[in-house]
């Protein structure tokens, strides 16, 4: 049978890199093209791709490129559609031995298509249609991958109930192995739509030409652990408040990565220098600081708005402000004022800064000055000459070292801010390499050094300086300064390190894996070189707060525990699988492992369940718990807004739901509560309809017609309870089956 006869009913968008090296794309040839021998001719590339897929009729645009390497050579074909709806089908071929190296199949969404509460298909029968799709077009490299599982801390992707206009995708990833270890970068990833079951998305990154290391001799993990004891975090003051105002936060005191990131050779056990080669080693998160935030954050203040904080009481002019930054910083001859611009100070909530830029008529020079907008302290200056793109290619001549650059930094640091240099000390030094397009040893076109500020001798990393040395003339070309007279904690009844560090690696473990190692300044590399690393597994943008011992983001938010996987009462219940399916969606949780399907649920427990299934914002915090108020106050609270009840005072919380209430619950959640309450309009045909409240008959009509509750043995039973499975069962049948 052809592979696409059933390949052909799904939708595949493909991004495929099959290599690392750089390649040539060029027309077809007429000619045995460069690189590796081509044995298979463009026609018998069509021919292969043809007599294994069916290419659709309506797709009649045929394009092909041929790519060559000195190890590989392919056939790029593509077949595409101007129409609408559009799509592409894209095969390449191995011009050497004719293997179909990958196939991608798209096809437009249906234009107007919508969709309501969970997907048809669950994630567990979508793995089934990847791991069947991956097999059938990558058999070999499927053999050497396994799936990875989805990251502990993060919840499924499954939709809130309200309608959409795009399907519910799950993403599955094949890692590439060797000798049972993870090689990063080398995949293969598929995507199905969990509405329709067709393989939406697919693609391979495997690097044939991978030269991977033994991985005889490792250190194991938990020497890795231990590594990480001694040197992975630091304790430090950050700041988590908001930056355009001062909102009475305070930095406050956390244990942190001390880099940003950790690595460790796993052959030498030596964390990996972070100014050697460049390592890929999987998804890095990192926190944005001061400058970062700094450069990112755009929210400028127009003309008329700056005229109006101008005026603001204790505010420097314009004027007084440029005259303060050009008495600190002598401007080169030639350039005139071009721009002056009020904006927050983003490392000092709550303060202004005042820039000017500065060109010369040419526009080749361009200088950039900032002080504070309140006190006229000098902050930043940078130098930009638009010659220097073009010296970049250049070979740099370097006439100033390390050591000289370092002594001009500090120089001038203790000329513009003597106190603040007392109170900082060297943390980092980059060198900016050059060129690019040679090999050999990189020469630095400048050095770049960051002075951080210590605080009661802790660390306060978005305070500090940051200046920018030229190894050629020795000329400061960028003088930055970060500063916030705030207000420290001192240092005392904090967790320990051993603490911070068995909390920080239970979010975050050591895992062994095959790196991906990158030169640094992008000179290229002969081969695909890899590394054997243990790195961080998960987040690494993480603190430890120090009074609490507690694992946060960088905002301060804790980060919830998804580690766990089922419930340790729920297998062979009959609720098991829709119980499961509410837990992946992070709507249902259960105290200490057990969800107690068999107990009766109370209204605030059902409450809770619908608030946080039918909420848009379902996966974050509904709202604080106020101290002292109960669990459920604010999904009641939410749950009056919602219209799923009248009012929480009418609702007693703790008591045990009946099959009348939960009829209220779910015909109001779909907002069919307005109808159901015209009773009037409405046949309950239950033996025991004489028992429901003459204006509840339309709610107990809608919610059996709809199959969400049903009757047993003729009748409804309004004032029984329900178990906490059958709510679980109940709820998911209300998600699949929306009108």
């Amino acid at each position: 049978m052809k592979v696409l006869k059933r390949v052909f009913r799904y939708s595949i968008l493909i991004v495929v890199l099959l290599y690392s090296c750089l390649f040539l794309v060029i027309p077809a040839p007429a000619a045995e093209p460069d690189g590796a021998k081509a044995k298979v001719s463009l026609e018998q590339a069509i021919g292969i791709a043809k007599g294994i897929f069916t290419i659709p009729a309506e797709f009649k645009q045929f394009s092909s490129e041929y790519a060559s390497g000195p190890e590989f050579a392919m056939w790029n074909l593509r077949w595409s559609s101007e129409g609408s709806p559009g799509g592409t089908f894209h095969v390449t071929v191995s011009a050497i031995d004719g293997e179909v190296l990958d196939v991608s199949y798209y096809k437009d969404f249906q234009p107007g298509k919508r969709y309501s509460g969970f997907p048809k298909y669950s994630r567990e029968e979508a793995q089934v249609i990847a791991e069947k799709m991956a097999q059938e077009l990558q058999p070999e490299r499927f053999a050497q991958s396994r799936l990875m599982p989805e990251p502990g801390y993060e919840i499924q992707p499954l939709p809130g109930p309200g309608a959409r206009d795009y399907p519910v995708m799950y993403h599955f990833r094949f890692q590439r192995l060797n000798e049972g270890i993870p090689v990063v970068e080398n995949m293969i990833n598929v995507e199905v739509n969990g509405e329709t079951g067709e393989v939406q998305n697919f693609n391979a990154w495997w690097d044939r030409n991978a030269k991977l290391p033994s991985a005889r001799g490792r250190i194991d993990q938990a020497r890795a652990r231990q590594i990480f004891n001694e040197d992975g975090l630091e304790l430090a003051y950050v700041y988590a408040g908001v930056r355009d105002r001062d909102d009475g936060s305070r930095p406050y005191l956390a244990y942190r990565l001390r880099d940003g990131g950790f690595l460790i050779d796993a052959i030498t056990g030596k964390p990996v220098d972070p100014d050697g080669d460049f390592y890929y080693a999987g998804d890095l998160g990192g926190g944005m600081g001061g400058r970062e935030a700094q450069n990112l954050v755009s929210n400028r203040l127009t003309p008329e708005e700056s005229a109006v904080v101008e005026e603001t009481k204790g505010l420097l002019s314009a004027d007084a402000a440029r005259k303060a930054a050009e008495a600190a910083y002598k401007l080169p001859s030639g350039v005139a004022l071009n721009r002056s611009e009020l904006s927050p100070n983003w490392n000092a909530p709550g303060n202004k800064v005042w820039n000017f830029s500065y060109a010369d008529e040419e526009q080749q020079m361009n200088v950039s000055l900032a002080v504070d907008a309140r006190t006229g302290e000098f902050l930043r200056y940078s130098v930009y000459w638009m010659q220097d793109k073009m010296d970049y290619f250049k070979t740099p001549e370097v006439n100033v070292s390390e050591a000289e650059a370092r002594s001009k930094a500090e120089t001038l640091m203790r000329r513009l801010h003597p106190e603040k240099t007392k109170q900082v000390t060297l943390r980092d030094t980059q060198r900016e390499l050059g060129p690019w397009v040679e090999l050999g040893e990189a020469l630095p076109r400048a050095y770049s050094f960051s002075y951080v500020r210590l605080v009661n001798g802790i660390p306060y990393p978005d305070n500090g300086f940051h200046v920018t040395v030229d190894s050629t003339t020795g000329e400061v070309t960028s003088y930055g300064l970060n500063w916030w007279d705030s207000v420290f904690p001192e240092a005392d009844g904090i967790v320990g390190k051993d603490r911070a560090n068995a909390a920080f690696l239970a979010k975050a473990p050591p895992v062994l894996e095959y790196s991906k190692v990158y030169p640094r300044g992008g000179r290229a590399q002969k081969e695909s070189k890899y590394a054997l690393v243990y790195r961080l597994n998960g987040r690494t943008d993480l603190l430890v707060d120090a009074r609490t011992g507690q694992v946060t983001d960088r905002q301060g938010n804790p980060i919830p525990d998804r580690g766990q996987k089922t419930f340790t009462d729920i297998a062979g219940h009959p609720a098991e699988q829709d119980i499961l399916l509410l837990f992946n969606a992070g709507i249902v949780t259960g105290n200490e492992d057990r969800f107690r399907p068999n107990d009766r649920i109370t209204n605030a427990e059902l409450l809770t369940m619908l608030v946080v299934a039918y909420s848009d914002s379902y996966r974050y915090p509904i709202a604080e718990v106020k101290k002292g108020a109960p669990w459920y106050e604010s999904f009641l609270d939410r749950a009056e807004a919602m219209g799923i009840i009248e009012s929480k005072d009418e609702v007693k919380p703790n008591a045990q739901t009946t099959r009348l209430q939960a009829a209220r619950f779910l015909i109001n959640v779909q907002g069919y509560g307005p109808l159901a309450r015209k009773a009037s309009l409405f046949r309950l045909e239950a033996a025991d309809a004489r028992s429901v409240p003459a204006a509840d008959k339309g709610y107990v009509a809608s919610v059996v017609g709809l199959g969400l509750l049903t009757l047993d043995k003729g009748k409804f039973r309004p004032n029984d309870g329900i178990t906490r499975g059958e709510a679980a069962q109940v709820l998911v049948r209300s998600l699949k089956d929306q009108p």
